[in-house]
C-alpha cells in the first residue's frame, strides 16, 4: 500500500496531498474563522484527516510532534491567513468578530497537520499548491525510509 502515495493523477497539476491540504485548511477555516453554529462534521474531518496524514508520514519515518502546542509555529503566515479572511469577507461570508481568536484557533488546528502535510507533499512530488506544496522545501529529498537503501548503491 505505501506505493499508493506515489500514484499521480493523470492531470499533472492535481495531487492527493494538495487535495488533503485544501480539505483540511477549509475545515480549519470553517471552525476557526467563519461565524456559523459549531460544525462537528468539520471537526471530525480535521481530526480524521490529520490522523490519516500522520499515519502515512509515520510509515515514511517523517518526524512530527504527536501533541503539538496549539500556538506552535506553522508554515502559513498570519498575513496569508488574513488575505484569505479578507477575500471571504469581500465575498460576504459571515466571519467571527474576534480575528485574533480566529487566528489562534486556526493555528491550533493547522499545527496538527502542518509538518506532515509539507513532508508528504515533498515525498510525493506534489505540484505547487497554496499552503502545502508551495512551501515544502527541498524537492529532491528522498523519503527517510528509503535513504539507507539508496545510499548503498
Amino acid at each position: 500500500m505505501p506505493s499508493l502515495v506515489f500514484f499521480r493523477s493523470p492531470q499533472p497539476d492535481h495531487s492527493w496531498v494538495t487535495a488533503a491540504g485544501a480539505v483540511l485548511d477549509s475545515a480549519a477555516l470553517t471552525v476557526s474563522t467563519i461565524d456559523i453554529p459549531r460544525d462537528v462534521n468539520a471537526e471530525f474531518c480535521l481530526r480524521a484527516g490529520y490522523l490519516c496524514l500522520r499515519r502515512i508520514a509515520g510509515f515514511f519515518k517523517v518526524p512530527f510532534d504527536p501533541d503539538p502546542a496549539p500556538d506552535a509555529p506553522i508554515s502559513v503566515s498570519r498575513e496569508e491567513w488574513q488575505a484569505t479572511v479578507d477575500e471571504l469577507e469581500r465575498d460576504g461570508v459571515p466571519l467571527k468578530a474576534d480575528r485574533e481568536q480566529a487566528w489562534q484557533d486556526f493555528v491550533g488546528w493547522r499545527v496538527n497537520y502542518d509538518t506532515v502535510l509539507l513532508a508528504l507533499a515533498n515525498i510525493a512530488g506534489a505540484p505547487s499548491a497554496p499552503w502545502s506544496s508551495d512551501r515544502s522545501g527541498d524537492r529532491t529529498m528522498a523519503p527517510r525510509a528509503f535513504r539507507s537503501r539508496m545510499s548503498g548503491r
